[in-house]
């Protein structure tokens, strides 16, 4: 065997419940990150230190915020139901864990805040590698809760012996990385009349203009998108110890993270603890044991309401400039953002354990059984307040009422147990076999109240008793599910390795009658280059084939119909009414059918390699919630409504181009393209609203449904009209490369109430190229990150057409004629005065073109979202040993880290990665006043002693 051969054959891959098995012998794909690629550019979030790194995953920041929230989309969309998570497993050291995002509390929709996920509780510098196992194959035997892939998380463990510490620390500032264009010619003002104080941000006289009639007006406006957001700052220590001895392994660390945010008056903590033990009780048991502990929490603001806010604030005042001596806030004719960043408040205080067990017994050198138990446990405690006014002459206050509190707990408990014996044996001269049988228990149970109280009697005095409306909020959510697993595999002469599993999911969410289903799957590996005689330059290779069929049940309590409390109600009296859904109770278990083909090869002894993967999944009887008519008297309906179908490619490219005594260059290449598809759905209906209208103005707001034969994603909106000729209009979408319908006013028509397909969320490919320059002891890091074909709809962009203040409305002082045909489909040769009032032609233009014509549909705002960063560039440095104290400290590195320092997109605004939504939503189509993205400049030392 060749040292290639040989390399590659000690390769070790974490795979499902914990089981390691050498990566020649899977039969499906799986991509791994070790902790030195993870954690080069220091992000806070472990699902943001992903971000490039693996082809076939399209993960999405919530924004730059504070603890602020993140998602991972394994190949694609697998679920129809916008209320089902498309989130994959997290497992940490073996414990399935949660990554939900709570909005208790917080608000919905466009204006939710930034709260975040529960991956963000782990701190980045424990973790070891990170797996990702994606299709079913991969994660059969996890059951019906791996059916979005599988994100496999191992920390660090005790390693050698005696005892050795570590110190890691890490400052970073941070500034918003992208701001909206804006024009600085006009000022305050309605129909060109200069109002300064009113909610005319930008329709008034030019600046030169205004001075004429107001002195005091600042010689230009003020850059409040700019001003309105602080340079931000991070700080995360991380002190850990590791040793032990043959016996006792252990490693154990202590984290502290602080960060102040870009926008004023939020903050996050995070204070981390973990232990680590591995134990050698005899040479046939052996034992171990995982504890993590996290505090965390901070101040949140909704960056939806602040970014409205800032649309509606004119440049001619100082938007820093925000308070009177007294307290109340300097009155401009509409809120000041910064202002209701201060007093509406939000903080939550997060206290996590995460905790697991397991103890190995091998009776003989061919059978093993192992047993595993872990649990994640959380309380969430949230407490938002709005002080109510003083009673101060000329007083406003922010969205406050007449004040408020609310209280907030959330309590979450998963238990998870495992129960496997491990068989292995030879069969024959070249067969070696391995069966594996198990049994999982899984338990959740998730509580939650609230209570809000408004109309505070004292203005400050945020206690319940000094409410004086009281409104309740209780909820409980318990889920239990067994699973019966095997899984056997085949070794022949060390190339050939087949693979196949069952599995039998018994879940609480469905009927008797149903809620037991089995499928099975199947992968191959043909190892060929140890097969067959290739050409020396041809490494180790091999082709994967795998089938899977995956099982999925139903959200708890679809299968029944209740009631709820009824809300609106005076303090004092209580209702009940039925609950908004109609159960089901013959639902029946999704089921996805997935096929996988992979090609593997390296040459040039390693320094050429790639994994080119070919998917393709067909999900069938989808249960999701459908709109119903109202006269039944529920909103919604549990049904089997269809099925839905995602294929796709990934490539993985690698190698040393170059590889000398003192330089190595090292490059990885991620691609991956998935397309999706709704074949169909139940038997008639034809669409599915997964997402209602989204904020704008007039007829703006865009729908984002489901309808048979067209892929997931879809953005739908108002358009203008178009010029078909003799040609048949297509009803379901617009021609964009027709020319424009114009009126006899000069304007482009539009479609009013009526929508059509403007756009899809889904992108083309997403990519990711990294590259590692060595130079002795100096390294230079760089991730160039892509995501490429796909729209979003930009409600910022809708407001600033509005209010007068996106650069390409300082056109309006003049005569434009539209390009297009009119009725009679003759060329327009109408020019028409772009402004507000009565124009130099002696016409009345109203409200002008951009509130009467443009901000009142939908399709100047589903813009193209495409863009190429570099994600991340670091620069490190390991000082040689004789410059360190000798016999104390080991080693140590320092490093300068930069994130998102370049952007290339076309997008308006800010940066379209981010969406205004939480990190657990589906709906991701929307973007544009959610929490700026960040760019962030980090310095890093790491002392070992």
């Amino acid at each position: 065997m060749n040292n290639d051969s040989r390399q590659l054959e000690e390769v070790v891959v974490t795979t499902g419940l914990g089981i390691s098995r050498q990566q020649k012998s899977l039969g499906y794909a799986a991509q791994g990150v070790k902790s030195e690629d993870l954690n080069i550019n220091r992000q806070p979030n472990i699902l943001n230190a992903l971000q490039g790194k693996v082809a076939g995953a399209t993960i999405s920041s919530v924004g730059g915020g504070p603890g602020q929230g993140a998602n991972i989309r394994i190949r694609g969309i697998n679920s129809i139901d916008a209320s089902a998570s498309n989130d994959p497993l997290y497992v940490i050291d073996g414990i399935q864990i949660d990554n939900s995002t709570s909005t208790q509390g917080s608000g919905a929709g466009a204006n939710v805040r930034s709260v975040g996920n529960r991956a963000s509780d782990i701190n980045p510098d424990d973790i070891e590698t990170i797996n990702i196992l994606k299709g079913g194959a991969a994660t059969a035997l996890y059951g019906l809760r791996g059916s979005n892939g599988v994100v496999i998380i191992t920390t660090k463990k005790g390693k050698g012996t005696g005892v050795r510490t570590n110190f890691t620390s890490t400052y970073g500032f941070e500034n918003v990385n992208k701001t909206p264009a804006v024009q600085t010619e006009y000022t305050a003002g309605i129909l060109g009349v200069y109002t300064p104080i009113g909610l005319g941000p930008a329709w008034g006289p030019t600046i030169a203009e205004a001075k004429a009639i107001d002195p005091t007006h600042p010689d230009q406006l003020f850059e409040n998108y700019k001003n309105a957001f602080d340079t931000g700052s991070q700080l995360r220590n991380t002190v850990s110890v590791t040793g032990g001895s043959e016996a006792i392994k252990f490693f154990s660390s202590v984290s502290q993270f602080n960060h102040d945010g870009m926008l004023p008056f939020t903050d996050y903590q995070n204070l981390s603890a973990r232990l680590n033990t591995d134990i050698k009780i005899s040479p046939k048991i052996t034992a171990g044991v995982n504890m993590g502990f996290n505090n965390s929490g901070g101040y949140r603001f909704d960056a939806d309401r602040y970014g409205e806010s800032l649309t509606y604030y004119s440049g001619r005042w100082d938007v820093r400039d925000y308070i009177n001596e007294d307290g109340t806030q300097k009155w401009r004719g509409t809120n000041n953002p910064i202002f209701g960043a201060a007093t509406n408040r939000l903080r939550d205080n997060v206290n996590r354990y995460i905790a697991g067990a397991n103890i190995g017994y091998s009776p003989t050198s061919w059978l093993n059984f192992n047993y595993r138990v872990g649990v994640d446990t959380y309380t969430d405690n949230r407490k938002r307040t709005a002080p109510g006014p003083r009673g101060i002459s000329g007083e406003r206050v922010y969205d406050n009422a007449d004040g408020f509190v609310g209280e907030y707990l959330t309590s979450y408990r998963a238990i998870n147990s495992t129960l496997l014996a491990t068989a292995t044996k030879q069969i024959t001269k070249n067969i070696n076999g391995t069966l594996r049988l198990g049994y999982e228990v899984y338990d959740r149970s998730t509580k939650d109240h609230g209570v809000l109280g408004s109309v505070l009697s004292i203005y400050n005095d945020f206690r319940l008793v000094n409410a004086k409306t009281l409104a309740v909020s209780q909820g409980i959510n318990q889920y239990r599910s067994n699973g019966f697993f095997g899984e056997a595999t085949f070794d022949y002469k060390n190339y050939l390795f087949l693979t196949v599993t069952g599995r039998n999911d018994v879940t609480s969410t469905l009927s008797a009658a149903n809620r037991s289903f089995f499928y099975p799957s199947a992968s191959l590996s043909y190892v060929f280059s140890d097969n067959l005689k290739l050409p020396a330059f041809i490494g180790q290779s091999k082709l994967r084939l795998s089938y899977a069929q995956i099982g999925k049940d139903a959200s708890p309590y679809s299968t029944s119909s209740g009631f709820s409390n009824y809300t609106g109600l005076p303090t004092g009296v209580t209702g009940l009414t039925i609950s908004s859904n109609l159960g089901n109770p013959n639902l029946r278990p999704e089921f996805t059918d997935t096929y996988e083909a992979g090609l593997e090869m390296s040459f040039l002894k390693n320094r050429l390699n790639f994994d080119l993967t070919y998917y393709y999944s067909l999900s069938k009887d989808q249960i999701t919630r459908a709109q119903v008519s109202s006269t039944t008297g529920f909103v919604t309906a549990s049904i089997n409504a269809g099925t839905i179908r995602n294929k796709g490619i990934e490539l993985v490219l690698g190698g040393s181009p170059i590889k000398t005594k003192n330089f190595t260059w090292d490059a990885t290449l991620n691609f991956s393209a998935n397309r999706n598809k709704v074949i169909s759905l139940n038997d008639g209906l034809s669409e599915i609203v997964y997402g209602p209208g989204t904020g704008g103005y007039g007829n703006s707001p865009v729908t984002f449904k489901i309808i048979p034969g067209q892929p997931y994603g879809n953005i739908y909106g108002s358009y203008y009209l178009r010029y078909y000729g003799n040609s048949v209009e297509d009803p379901m979408r617009t021609d964009k490369s027709l020319p424009m319908l114009i009126g006899a006013n000069g304007f482009p028509l539009n479609s009013t109430t009526k929508q059509k397909l403007l756009g899809n969320t889904m992108p083309d490919w997403v990519g990711g190229l990294s590259n590692n320059f060595t130079y002795k002891r100096l390294t230079l890091s760089t991730l160039i990150d892509a995501r490429w074909g796909f729209e979003k709809f930009n409600r910022l962009d809708n407001f600033n057409s509005a209010f007068g203040i996106a650069d390409y409305t300082a056109n309006r002082r003049s005569f434009y004629t539209f390009p297009g045909k009119l009725a009679d489909g003759t060329d327009n040769t109408k020019s028409v005065w772009l402004n507000q009032g009565t124009g130099p032609d002696g016409v009345n233009y109203g409200e002008g073109y951009y509130r009467l014509y443009h901000r009142v549909l939908s399709e100047p705002f589903v813009q193209d979202a495409s863009w190429i960063r570099l994600r991340s560039a670091s620069i490190s440095y390991s000082l040689p040993s004789k410059w360190l104290p000798a016999k104390t400290i080991r080693n140590a590195n320092i490093s300068v880290t930069g994130n998102n320092l370049f952007l290339r997109t076309d997008y308006y605004g800010l940066d379209p990665e981010s969406i205004s939504a939480d990190s657990g939503s589906n709906v991701d189509g929307a973007a544009g006043m959610t929490y700026p993205a960040a760019r962030t400049f980090l310095f890093t030392l790491n002392v070992g002693f």
